[in-house]
Order: C-alpha cells, then structure tokens, then sequence
C-alpha cells in the first residue's frame, strides 16, 4: 500500500484564515540545557490542515472529541474542480460521481489551490460548492468532505452558508488539504485530529492510502 502525506507544516508565519493569529512555536527546552527538547506551540484550532466539528458553527453541533474514531477514516471520492476557479461547484458537477459517492465516506474536492500555499492568492477565488450543490452532498450520507483551499465557502462570505449546510448534517469539513495532485479518483483517507476536550475543530495528520 502506497502511502501520500495529505498535511501541511504547521510552522510560524503560515497562512491563517483571516482575523486569525498564527502559530507561535517557542523552544522551551533542550537537550544541551535540560537534557530534553521541548517546544511551546500557541495556535487556534483550526491552524494548517484541520477539521471542523459541527460544533465550530452549531450551539448544540457535536464536538470532535464526542465523535466515534471511525468517523476520521474512510473511502473518498476524488472530484477535480481544477478548471473552474472562482466559479461554484454546481449540482451537475457532481451528479457523475453519485453511484461512488454512495458507497463512500468522503467526498475530497481538487481545487488545486495547495499551489498557492504561502501566497496571497491562497485566500481566493478559489473553488467552491454551490448551495444546491452543498445541500446534496450533505444528504448522501458521508461522513465528512475535504477540500485543497482554506474553506469550503468563499473567503469574503459572513454568513458560511456551506458549512451550515454540511456541519448541519452531521459531517466533518476538512481545510487546508494538501498532495491532492498524487491521489487517484478513488482512495482511503485518514485525518484524526489532536483529541481536545470538546473541539470545535483541531489539526490533524491526513494521510491517503493507495492500493
């Protein structure tokens, strides 16, 4: 089994959604000092490649740490959304890739925005759902759904309307993807985030398996 990192490197001076602070890693100890090496990290929860649980928009949303594990594994779909930048992902899109969706636990959107990782054109126009589009995705099922870009709506939008929609449902979204151009249409994800006490959100380590 071929195994790809899907992560990015949380590291200071990182792009960060904007009004969000970025990371601080501080050498606390080491070993020629304490005879251990350790850093201090200050960072929101929702820093680099990470997860939002229900509960980042929804008062009564499930927290991360209350979901089963099982929930941060399993079968994606791959859709390439590379051609259509600054425009939404409509429901037409997507209707191609039903029969798979259907069987799977993640729907893992292409936009190849990963590219611009570390530039201002990070923060958009990037790719993404249209509402009608996002409500049919929120009903298939899925556990969760991913995407190369810093949100799964537009950067400038106050209202989030596609995370209300698919946190509403139950799912997971997961930002800041990563390595996205090595994945097949069809592969194993695994993205557990850090186990914090009723988590809004958390970095995780994603990872793709290929068969």
């Amino acid at each position: 089994m071929k195994t790809i990192d899907l992560t990015h490197t949380i590291k200071e001076n990182m792009p960060v959604y904007p009004g969000t602070e970025p990371p601080t890693i501080v050498k606390a100890t080491s070993v020629e000092v304490e005879g251990f090496a350790e850093k201090l990290l200050t960072l929101f929860s929702h820093t680099g490649t990470h997860m939002d649980a229900p509960a980042h928009m929804l008062k009564e949303g499930a927290c991360l740490d209350q979901m089963e594990v099982s929930t941060f594994m399993g079968k994606a779909v791959l859709v390439d959304t590379i051609d259509i930048p600054g425009k939404e992902v409509e429901l037409e899109d997507l209707l191609p890739f039903k029969a798979a969706l259907d069987e799977s636990d993640y729907l893992i959107l292409r936009t190849g925005w990963s590219r611009f990782w570390g530039t201002d054109d990070y923060f958009g126009p990037f790719p993404v759902l249209s509402q009608e589009a996002a409500k049919w995705v929120s009903e298939r099922g899925l556990k969760g759904i991913g995407v190369d870009a810093i949100s799964v709506d537009p950067i400038d939008s106050t209202v989030l309307p596609n995370h209300l929609i698919l946190l509403g449902s139950g799912m997971v979204i997961v930002e800041n993807l990563t390595g996205l151009d090595d994945m097949p249409d069809s592969f194993t994800i695994c993205c557990l985030p850090i186990k914090i006490g009723q988590a809004d959100g958390a970095p995780i380590r994603a990872i793709g398996m290929v068969q």
